[in-house]
């Protein structure tokens, strides 16, 4: 499932990888840090995804773990260091790639 591929990569930093996953125009939003007040970060494109994840990458140790697969959604946990973040992330799919990707905390 390509929902449990993105995590594995997430724990390889790999953000080529990650933004191969999505779709060219794809949009990308991630409240998942919400719970520790940071700003949603929110970019459309299959490069500003990349960029996205390359510079978390820069400035945290990033780990996660799955907690639940659903259909097109999934629970897990991120490391940034040391802080906990608990999210749920929802996809919708094109062309077998990810189109939309909505996380919150849950």
């Amino acid at each position: 499932m390509i929902l449990e591929d993105y995590i594995a990569l997430m724990n390889k930093s790999d953000f080529v990888g990650i933004s191969n996953l999505f779709t060219e125009d794809c949009h990308f939003n991630d409240g998942g840090a919400r719970t520790i007040n940071v700003d949603d970060l929110v970019v459309d494109g299959r490069e500003a995804v990349k960029k996205a994840f390359e510079s978390v990458w820069e400035n945290n140790k990033v780990r996660a773990e799955i907690v639940k697969v659903n259909n097109n959604s999934i629970e897990y946990n991120v490391y940034l260091g040391d802080v906990k973040l608990e999210c749920v992330g929802c996809a919708t799919l094109k062309d077998g790639l990810i189109h939309e990707y909505i996380v919150r905390p849950r």
